[in-house]
């Protein structure tokens, strides 16, 4: 597939405040799978795509001997979250289900030697069920962590109110923290917290999927060529919604393999036929419920390619 395209665009400053402190991050597999139906989460549909069984991770930030988990995944016991979304999981979806990220740590053998004990605190995302976890596993000296607005939907939750979608026991008896980002601290187009007050771990104001939504950022080395691992929960379900952008094109030629029974003669056809523009993502958000703020999720949805692209240019040019 060949095209004459502009060159693409240069992405804005990133703008992250300097910072000699990093943070450790690990990817916690929780070996758990969740169902996506393609009409619940993007749109347009195509054909043959009937969804996909999407992987759950978690993550362990560590900076010195403070240690925070950033979201827990779906509590292997599922059946057991508040009736409501028992009967929204057998509705919507299959959960393969894994392991739970207090016991991982806990039975953890690698010689990393953090348990649930010295987690000070599990920030949750947003409240949806593949995200909270279980946070009774955690001992009540770990606080948790919300996002803007999300204890008023949150709690009381069941069986104070029938209809809940967390249980009381997700906050009983610990410290619920709901951060504010009162301030004019801004990563990209993001409003941004300051986690542990050094540069080295923020909390990003990513609306539109579910009140309150998160992503964050971890500055992973410093110095003139620093990294950075972004976490961005459900700002996006699917590559397709960020990708090609202004800042990312579709290659102007594409390796592809199709079945020798497909009538395409050109691989790159399999692409163009779903892409309207070559700067354009594949697909958009979903007009349905899972995204009860649409124009802000697609808001959100803009600022993470520029975020992406602004961090892979700093390290191209140092």
């Amino acid at each position: 597939m060949a095209a004459s395209l502009e060159a693409p665009q240069l992405s804005p400053a990133l703008s992250v405040p300097e910072s000699t402190s990093t943070v450790n991050v690990r990817v916690i597999d929780t070996n758990t799978l969740v169902f996506l139906k393609p009409e619940l989460f993007w749109q347009p549909e195509i054909d043959g795509f009937a969804g996909l069984h999407a992987p759950i991770y978690c993550f362990l930030i560590s900076n010195g001997n403070r240690h925070v988990v950033f979201d827990l995944g779906v509590r292997p016991d599922w059946q057991n979250y508040a009736p409501k979304i028992v009967s929204l999981i057998k509705a919507t979806t299959v959960v393969t289900p894994g392991s739970d990220v207090a016991s991982m740590l806990d039975s953890d053998d690698s010689g990393v030697n953090i348990r649930s004990i010295d987690v000070e605190a599990v920030i949750w995302s947003h409240n949806h069920f593949d995200h909270i976890g279980d946070v009774s596993t955690f001992p009540p000296t770990t606080d948790l962590v919300v996002g803007p607005g999300v204890r008023a939907v949150s709690w009381p939750g069941w069986p104070q109110q029938p209809e809940a979608i967390v249980r009381d026991s997700d906050a009983e008896g610990r410290v619920v923290h709901e951060i504010s980002f009162e301030t004019s601290l801004k990563i990209g187009r993001f409003d941004a917290f300051d986690f542990f007050g050094d540069g080295s771990f923020y909390l990003l104001s990513a609306p539109g999927h579910a009140v309150g939504h998160l992503c964050a950022l971890a500055r992973t080395t410093a110095g003139d060529n620093p990294s950075f691992v972004f976490m961005g929960a459900d700002a996006c379900h699917h590559p397709g919604v960020l990708r090609p952008s202004n800042y990312l094109f579709l290659p102007p030629e594409a390796e592809l393999q199709h079945g020798l029974s497909s009538p395409e003669q050109c691989p790159g056809a399999l692409l163009q036929r779903h892409l309207t523009s070559p700067n354009e993502p594949f697909f958009t958000v979903s007009d349905g419920p899972l995204f009860p703020d649409r124009d802000a999720a697609m808001d959100t949805d803009t600022s993470v390619p520029e975020d992406d692209q602004s961090m892979e240019s700093k390290s191209a040019k140092n």
